[in-house]
């Protein structure tokens, strides 16, 4: 009788060389584009094709997020902001694929991700301002006596917004992609057991419901970690 865990797709297996299954699918997440990109753009016409064009409207969607959040200096952070995007995305999706495991569930690796996007964006706020960036965390118009107090309040307020979009997607992505395989190993389960297609077709019809809602939360969780991201970039520039 076939047995499966949903939890198995979140254990992390060693393959050997320092790579796990969650190093090898945060590569393929984060350079999937990369190679879709370049198969769509190297043999083009004139007349582009309807793949290349799905891929500008991409590109031009997020430069415009980008854009809106960080205004002029849009441009030297886009390609940090689309990388960063695309991976959290892509990673996020091919979790859904059977026998996979989505690097987002671990919080290891969103906890770098964002850990990384605090420390890059502190130092190009510190390149360009030294010591002055300090005055981020002390509000004008204070009184000097509150000077101590709120500076701490500020800096919490930026550790919590770590935090939070650290274990926002986490969260969101173990929920729904282990009950997406809970359902699929019982609708597989109950196929083996020679279950009628009748009485699992209610749970089908669950399942691609469930699956349509992933797919958004897979694209609303890559957003909100960029969006944030813009936020956090727009603060120190």
């Amino acid at each position: 009788m076939f047995s499966y865990s949903p939890m198995e797709a979140y254990a992390v297996i060693n393959l050997g060389y320092g790579f796990t299954d969650v190093t090898i699918f945060l590569i393929f997440a984060f350079g999937f584009l990369t190679f879709l990109g370049y198969a769509l753009t190297s043999n083009q016409t004139l007349v582009p094709s309807n793949w290349f064009l799905g891929l500008e409207t991409y590109h031009v969607t997020l430069y415009s997020m980008v854009r809106t959040y960080i205004d002029s200096k849009a441009g030297a952070w886009f390609p940090f902001l689309y990388t960063l995007f695309t991976g959290l995305l892509f990673s996020n999706l091919f979790g859904l694929l059977p026998y996979s495991t989505t690097p987002t569930t671990h919080l290891i690796i969103t906890f770098n991700l964002a850990l990384f996007l605090m420390i890059t964006a502190i130092a190009n706020g510190f390149r360009r301002y030294r010591y002055a960036i300090f005055g981020l965390f002390i509000p004008a118009g204070i009184p000097v006596a509150l000077i101590p107090i709120i500076s701490v309040v500020e800096v919490l307020a930026y550790i919590t917004r770590i935090s939070s979009l650290v274990i926002r997607i986490t969260v969101n992505m173990v929920t729904g992609h282990t009950l997406v395989k809970v359902v699929s190993g019982f609708i597989y389960e109950g196929f083996l057991g020679g279950s009628s297609i009748i009485i699992l077709a209610l749970p089908i019809a669950l399942l691609a419901i469930f699956l349509i809602l992933e797919l958004l939360i897979a694209y609303l969780q890559a957003y909100i970690f960029t969006f944030i991201s813009c936020i956090t970039i727009k603060d120190f520039s």
